[in-house]
């Protein structure tokens, strides 16, 4: 979207629609998933916790990715509000970055 509305690619409609179009679709859908995603990222956070955490890369990224979701979360809520100052862009992006490398390292 930050491409289309800056006017570096012309002469696309079909695309410049497809993605109008997914942009729509995908802010309906952000908060309900989100909510859903971090609940069941809770459950799987008390289950590691509960059963055997060791301080190995994989629980500590983990961890660390815990640590930015909560914040994460609240910041979401102002960002409904229009007060937060970018912190869920940022936070958002930290946590993508920790949660890959829990998850793929």
């Amino acid at each position: 979207m930050f491409i289309l509305r800056k006017r570096y690619v012309d002469g696309v409609g079909q695309i410049k629609q497809l993605v109008i179009s997914l942009s729509r679709i995908a802010r309906q859908l952000h908060v309900p998933l989100a909510i859903i995603a971090t609940g069941i990222v809770l459950i799987h956070a008390i289950g590691a916790l509960l059963y055997g955490f060791t301080f190995d890369f994989t629980n500590s990224t983990g961890l660390l990715s815990l640590l930015l979701l909560l914040p994460l979360a609240i910041s979401g809520i102002f960002r409904y509000k229009k007060m937060d100052r970018k912190w869920h862009w940022g936070l958002g992006l930290g946590f993508a970055v920790l949660f890959m490398a829990h998850s793929f390292l």
